[in-house]
Parts: C-alpha cells; sequence; structure tokens
C-alpha cells in the first residue's frame, strides 16, 4: 500500500462537461446502450480541497450516503486497484448542480483520481480503464479537455480542444426521476441513428475547424421535450438569440454555443427570470489541474 501524504493544501478543480453532440446507436443486448458523443470540459467548476491530515478525512455532501457518493467510492477504487490511500482531509464545495447532465459527481470522482494517479506515478490510462466501474462519464474525467466518447461512452479519443468557444447553460429546476433510466428507456428504435454527424464534426474538431451546428445533435432532445421545463428553457434560448440548442447528456440541462462571451453574455441577460439556473462559461483544456499537481509532487 502507497500512502500519499501532503506537505501543503492542493486545490483541484473539477468542470462539467457538456456534449457536442450525442447520438444513441443502438440498445445493446446486456440492456446499455451504444453512443457515439463528444465530451467537452467548460468552466464550471466543483472544488476539491486536500488538505494534510494523519489519516483520510471526509464528509459526503449532505442528503448523500457515503456509499453512493462518487468521490468516495473514488478513494476506494484508489486504495483497492491500486494500492494508494490517500492521508488527507477532502473538502469538497459544489457549484455544479447535480443530476443535470453536466456531469458534476463524475467530474469529482474523474478529478481525484487524475490527481492520485499523478501523485502516485499510476499510468493515466490505467486509471481511465479502472475509473469505468464508477460510472461512462468518469473516465474522460481523469483528464478532461475535449474527447470524441463510443462503446458505452468509456472508449475515448482525445481531440483538439475548440478555441474562442463560449456557452450558456440552463439547468431547469427539475428532477427526474431514476433519471438515465427514465430517459435511456423512452428511446425507441426511431430516435437512433449512425453517429456519422457526431464523427465528421469530431474530425472537423481535430481539424482545427469551427463549431458546425448543422453537426450537433442529441438523441434525447425529443424525449426531454415532453417535460415543460427543458421545453421553456429551449425556447428561452432559442427567443433570446441562440441559433442552436442542445441537452447536455440525458438533460435536464441544455445549452448553447456562441463565439465569444460578450454574446454569451447578452443572451444569458435576455432570459427570463425562472427557466432554472444560468450558466456563462467556455472551453476547459485537458489535464487543467497539471500545474497544481506538479507543483505538489515537486
Amino acid at each position: 500500500m502507497k500512502s500519499i501524504e501532503l506537505a501543503a493544501p492542493l486545490r483541484l478543480r473539477a468542470p462539467a462537461k457538456v456534449n457536442l453532440g450525442l447520438e444513441v446507436v443502438a440498445r445493446r443486448p446486456d440492456g446499455y446502450h451504444e453512443v457515439v458523443t463528444i465530451l467537452q470540459s467548460v468552466s464550471l467548476f466543483d472544488t476539491i480541497d486536500l488538505l494534510p491530515a494523519p489519516a483520510l478525512r471526509y464528509t459526503p455532501p449532505a442528503g448523500l450516503e457515503r456509499e453512493s457518493d462518487l468521490l468516495w467510492r473514488a478513494v476506494r477504487l484508489a486504495e483497492e486497484r491500486f494500492g494508494v490511500r490517500l492521508r488527507a482531509q477532502i473538502r469538497l464545495e459544489k457549484h455544479i448542480p447535480l443530476a443535470a447532465g453536466l456531469g458534476g459527481g463524475s467530474s469529482d470522482a474523474g478529478t481525484l483520481l487524475g490527481a492520485l494517479a499523478a501523485l502516485a506515478g499510476i499510468p493515466l490510462d490505467e486509471v481511465e480503464r479502472a475509473a469505468a466501474a464508477l460510472g461512462s462519464d468518469v473516465p474522460f474525467f481523469v483528464r478532461g479537455g475535449t474527447a470524441l466518447a463510443t462503446g458505452t461512452g468509456t472508449d475515448l479519443a482525445p481531440l483538439s480542444t475548440p478555441p474562442n468557444v463560449w456557452f450558456v447553460v440552463v439547468a431547469p429546476d427539475l428532477v427526474i426521476p431514476a433519471k438515465t433510466a427514465a430517459l435511456y428507456g423512452a428511446l425507441t428504435p426511431d430516435h437512433f441513428t449512425d453517429g456519422v454527424a457526431t464523427r465528421r464534426l469530431a474530425a472537423a474538431l481535430e481539424r482545427g475547424d469551427t463549431l458546425d451546428p448543422d453537426l450537433m445533435h442529441n438523441t434525447f432532445t425529443p424525449v426531454l421535450r415532453e417535460w415543460d421545463a427543458v421545453s421553456r428553457a429551449i425556447d428561452a434560448l432559442h427567443a433570446a438569440g441562440a441559433q442552436v440548442v442542445l441537452p447536455s447528456g440525458a438533460g435536464p440541462s441544455v445549452f448553447t454555443v456562441v463565439p465569444s462571451q460578450a454574446v454569451a453574455n447578452a443572451i444569458a441577460d435576455r432570459l427570463p427570470a425562472g427557466i432554472g439556473r444560468v450558466y456563462v462559461c467556455t472551453t476547459v483544456a485537458r489535464d487543467s489541474n497539471a500545474s497544481a499537481l506538479q507543483a505538489a509532487v515537486g
């Protein structure tokens, strides 16, 4: 067992994500679904503070049982799979809304696993593979940035992060019980597509092209329209000047993409009150905690 002990406090930023495209291709015999999606880290962050302590100390957010908390499960995974024991106090400050399609819990877990890998000298590709046991988005958040995800969402191919891209994200005040199962369960074969548009968008990003709204699709859009709160958010973004509006993941958050912060702020300012929490953010590149981790390693 390798112990990680800190000489000084270490702050990690765990970014939210949006899906620049998400196509569900088919339902697999095991009940899971094949997807083609582009995951993009954005500048809405939870913060994870690791403070020097003689032993692990961590209290999950209020209302969340320890064994259901992805951050705690990431700590346990590091111990059980890699023999890494963290001796620190963990303080988690949440800013990313839960169960909103923005990857908050997955980001906390993946970000911590990436940090533990750096501190313990574990190859990141090994950690990414192990992280799939915690959820389909967790491997992406080990490094974040921009990536094409296929299979069940855990097969990752890094992409160039698009520059000069801003987002207006609306998270409706809506709780969908058993959201993932409910949304995927609502899909029929008529909703499935071949993933070609999203793969073409990935190829364009890798060439350095600007985002093409005509290639941005999300299979869950018509399903999510059944919830009034999501429909109001989509319609409000369009009325405020958004050209393309997509859900992030399986929602209920929705977003638009624009070329500048000024345009994003103008759209956000035109949104009516009561549609949910509104965030203006931009892209975040891969390995965004690298500098802090390098300083901690020395």
